[in-house]
């Protein structure tokens, strides 16, 4: 079993979409994801949290350039949170064996909290 677990600032994510705009949002969100959370900066800033829950849980090496677009978290049919994987993050996810990614999501005064868990073969 892997997890990961990230805490985001929901001031940062809003700083960031400030200072640089949809530069900012389409190198770090999908436009699924956006669409998800309607640029919301709290439910950004829930998604920010998830996507790294999800990269300490594969554990690439320090070398190893994932864009944070290749980690998506979005609404299932029924609104739950899933993860879908694409590019590095999906060719990592194979590499320990892992087929699905659950993950939690909150957010509250500020901040934002996530926890990805996961079975391996590896």
């Amino acid at each position: 079993m892997r997890t990961g677990t990230d805490l985001a600032a929901v001031e940062d994510v809003l700083e960031g979409i400030t200072a640089h705009g949809e530069r900012y949002l389409s190198r770090v969100f999908t436009p699924r994801e956006r669409a998800d959370a309607g640029d919301d900066p709290e439910r950004l800033a829930a998604r920010f949290a998830g996507k790294e829950a999800v990269l300490k849980l594969l554990r690439p090496d320090r070398s190893d350039a994932v864009p944070l677009t290749d980690v998506a978290v979005v609404h299932d049919a029924v609104g739950a949170p899933v993860v879908e994987l694409t590019g590095r993050a999906a060719e990592l996810a194979e590499a320990i064996g892992c087929d699905t990614i659950a993950v939690s999501l909150s957010h509250e005064r500020g901040l934002a909290v996530a926890t990805a868990v996961a079975l391996t073969d590896r």
